[in-house]
């Protein structure tokens, strides 16, 4: 992948990438130019996974946040840098004195990428075929009105409808900065047409609905993804998604 011409990034856009970890053969792609960008740091995580499909994903991961960063702003892949605040959401370093915000997520040879400049934002993707256990997840993640929802749905639109929680509430508390030290409880995502998203916060998030713009986004129809991105009442965006094969 080679550097394109630097893309703009205004105040009220929001910029989504979306790449895949493996090619049209389902195998992991190339990885050596990828790796190249990585910091030591990062080559040393990525040598911890044992499977090569694990390997694959990290590392695209971590190429494409590089990559992209690097179309807004003249910072070499290789050269950026990243802190952490103390619930572990990375940041661009505040020594490189860069106004761009992002999120990151990925799940089964998918990647996605959001990015705004000076806005919060927080991005979430997962496999259809998760392996996850509904009866003890759903009491740790969903509220009491989303528990009301799932059952008036029938049984077999359980799982899917879980993913959709859980995608936006993800993408809400990764947004929000704490993941999940917020009580995942006190948040809600109703669908009250079967379909559109409503946000429905308790007073101990100390938050408002309409500080959020949120949405489904649109992958392959084996996942679920979601973006919730912070704005000022009434305020417009405007969301663009971008492919890999534009970097």
């Amino acid at each position: 992948m080679n550097r394109a011409p630097h893309v703009t990034l205004s105040r009220t856009d929001v910029h989504l990438w979306i790449a895949s970890s493996v090619g049209p053969d389902g195998e992991p792609r190339s990885l050596r130019e990828h790796e190249a960008v990585l910091s030591p740091e990062e080559r040393n995580r990525a040598d911890q996974f044992y499977f090569m499909r694990d390997r694959a994903q990290f590392v695209m991961a971590r190429s494409l946040l590089r990559r992209c960063l690097s179309q807004y702003v003249d910072i070499e892949p290789a050269q950026w840098e990243f802190e952490f605040n103390k619930y572990g959401k990375p940041a661009v370093h505040h020594r490189l004195g860069v106004d761009l915000d992002f999120n990151l997520s990925h799940s089964r040879g998918m990647c996605m990428l959001g990015v705004t400049r000076e806005r919060p934002i927080g991005v979430d993707v997962e496999k259809r075929d998760a392996r996850i256990s509904l009866p003890d997840l759903i009491h740790q993640v969903m509220s009491e009105p989303e528990i009301d929802e799932l059952r008036r749905l029938p049984a077999r639109a359980w799982k899917s409808r879980f993913l959709d929680v859980w995608v936006f509430k993800e993408a809400y508390v990764k947004a929000r900065g704490q993941g999940i030290s917020l009580p995942l409880q006190d948040i809600s995502f109703l669908f009250p047409d079967g379909r559109t998203p409503e946000l429905v916060l308790k007073p101990s998030l100390a938050d408002r609905p309409d500080n959020w713009i949120y949405d489904f986004i649109k992958v392959p129809a084996d996942f679920h993804a979601a973006v919730c991105i912070g704005r000022r009442r009434s305020e417009a965006l405007t969301l663009v998604i971008r492919e890999p094969d534009q970097l």
